[in-house]
């Protein structure tokens, strides 16, 4: 007996956003920045919620960090460290420009309550969990 199988458009929909989501992982396209977003853990503990990203090659003074009640943007500029010459490049994957991120937090926080610290490349933002809803703040990097 035959396998009959019926044609589904949203079949070939899910299939071209899987190989359109393959495109992205692909070994030429830079990783730390790719689309202009940093990667970022979000880790919870008991008491605080914990935002991790990488921005290397970025100076604390060029991050910018707002907390809402849910929500936490990282905003911040890799600038170029030379003056274009008209040189002619053979290959060249870093990237220069801004980048905005908004994510989700697991549970509500107090955003004003938050701490930032830099090193090595790595902005670490501690905020504690709150039990009621707050307004945005703006979070000194150390």
């Amino acid at each position: 007996m035959a396998n009959i199988r019926l044609w589904s458009p949203m079949d070939h929909l899910f299939r071209d956003f899987a190989d359109m989501t393959r495109m992205l992982d692909m070994p030429n396209v830079p990783v730390l920045f790719k689309g202009g977003e940093p990667k970022v853990d979000i880790i919870q503990n008991e008491t605080d919620v914990i935002v991790k990203a990488d921005v290397p090659g970025v100076k604390k003074e060029d991050i910018n960090v707002t907390v809402t009640e849910d929500t936490i943007t990282i905003r911040g500029e890799v600038k170029s460290d030379y003056e274009e010459k008209k040189e002619d490049y053979f290959h060249s994957e870093r990237f220069f420009g801004t980048y905005s991120r908004t994510l989700p937090l697991p549970t509500l926080v107090a955003g004003d309550k938050a701490t930032a610290k830099f090193e090595d490349g790595v902005l670490t933002i501690t905020i504690p969990k709150a039990t009621k809803p707050e307004k945005g703040h703006v979070v000194d990097i150390q």
